[in-house]
């Protein structure tokens, strides 16, 4: 392999000019050998960020389970797609990723750290790691990582910074660590989880948290292959998966989502401001706002994807907010269901990923759980 990545220093992007932090989650790659489909798709998807996200994304994410079987030879062609890639990218180790039971090729292929931090904007992100033994099998985070952790996220909450966890997996399905990854978790309101491992799209909303999980890109068993795309905007987080060749795509980043409030969410007041962003190969034209019989035009933010708009709040209840896009290919849209002075209750159970939500098709969550975290399958 001709490049370390303790040569390769990670460096994420500023938020953009609005201020939104953006990031894109390849799903778990499970990369064997240069020319299979996997490889392939991959280097679909290093192209279309290439062509459309650059420039407004803070960095790439992958969540682990990279090589299939943790060989060098593996990372080499994962190395020789992500070396293309004109995003800052960041790792964490998966269970394939230790097959050797060791951490060697991964740290030199692609993190020289197992766990580290990083700031992006107000946000404080947690790379962590699930394997403190190097053995497929762990899910491990042992005291001292736990430690680091507690610390990172006392000093985030000291300076008001909001927090992000990458780990591999749910905390529930880490075998040690677990019960105190949680309540770190809840203790010192992380924002936002955002996961690999399952091999499905899933969010999950404890009414605290919000748990993301992305479809894998090398052991798919739902759907067409793609990657997602979450959005820090203010106190609102978004996510959607895009499907790989099926740009444009719109992402509503503000307000939320009613199925994605948590108690950090604010519920509209008074003036309500829409903010969308949009991802194509083409430049936008022109946005527009539909609330209520409303149609209100939309105006770029400067130097961003992002195009906003001002609108009085609407009266109580659940509202469809949606944003349209104008290029010169056509027109591309997103839906919110938008939730004015209330909030749903939300029951929470205890585990985690028992607080999945419903099917939401429109962005990319078909609810068929098809993979082997619920189902019982070998990895």
């Amino acid at each position: 392999m001709n490049s370390l990545a303790s040569k390769r220093p990670f460096q994420p992007q500023s938020p953009d000019a609005a201020g939104v932090i953006s990031w894109v989650h390849f799903g778990d790659l499970h990369m064997t050998k240069a020319g299979e489909q996997n490889h392939l798709d991959l280097a679909g998807i290093v192209n279309e960020v290439n062509q459309a996200f650059a420039d407004s994304v803070s960095f790439v994410f992958l969540p682990g389970d990279v090589a299939d079987d943790g060989s060098r030879s593996a990372y080499a062609v994962v190395r020789g797609e992500l070396d293309r890639l004109n995003v800052p990218w960041c790792s964490i180790i998966g269970d394939h990723d230790v097959h050797e039971n060791s951490f060697a090729n991964f740290r030199e292929a692609m993190s020289e750290q197992t766990h580290y931090a990083f700031t992006v904007g107000c946000t404080r992100f947690l790379a962590m790691n699930a394997f403190d033994v190097p053995e497929p099998p762990s899910f491990t985070v042992f005291k001292e990582q736990l430690r680091w952790s507690e610390q990172e996220l006392q000093q985030a909450t000291k300076k008001g910074q909001a927090k992000v966890l990458l780990l591999h997996c749910y905390p529930s399905d880490l075998k040690v660590g677990g019960e105190e990854v949680s309540r770190l978790v809840r203790e010192y309101d992380v924002r936002s989880i955002d996961m690999g491992h399952t091999h499905y799209n899933e969010i999950a909303n404890d009414g605290w948290t919000l748990y993301s999980a992305t479809r894998s890109t090398g052991q798919i068993e739902e759907g067409p292959v793609g990657y997602s795309v979450t959005n820090i905007d203010g106190d609102v987080v978004s996510w959607r998966f895009i499907e790989l060749g099926k740009l444009p795509v719109a992402v509503i980043t503000s307000p939320s989502d009613e199925r994605l409030l948590t108690k950090s969410s604010e519920i509209p007041q008074g003036t309500l401001k829409i903010r969308a962003k949009f991802w194509g190969d083409m430049e936008a034209v022109e946005a527009t706002a539909h609330l209520d019989g409303q149609t209100l035009l939309m105006k770029r933010v400067s130097d961003s994807h992002v195009w906003e708009a001002d609108v009085p709040s609407p009266r109580e209840g659940t509202h469809a907010l949606k944003v349209s896009f104008q290029d010169a290919h056509g027109k591309v849209t997103d839906e919110i269901r938008l939730a004015v002075g209330q909030r749903t209750k939300r029951r929470s159970e205890q585990r985690d990923q028992e607080n999945a939500l419903e099917a939401w098709p429109e962005h990319g969550l078909l609810g068929t759980q098809l993979g082997p975290n619920k189902n019982g399958k070998k990895w």
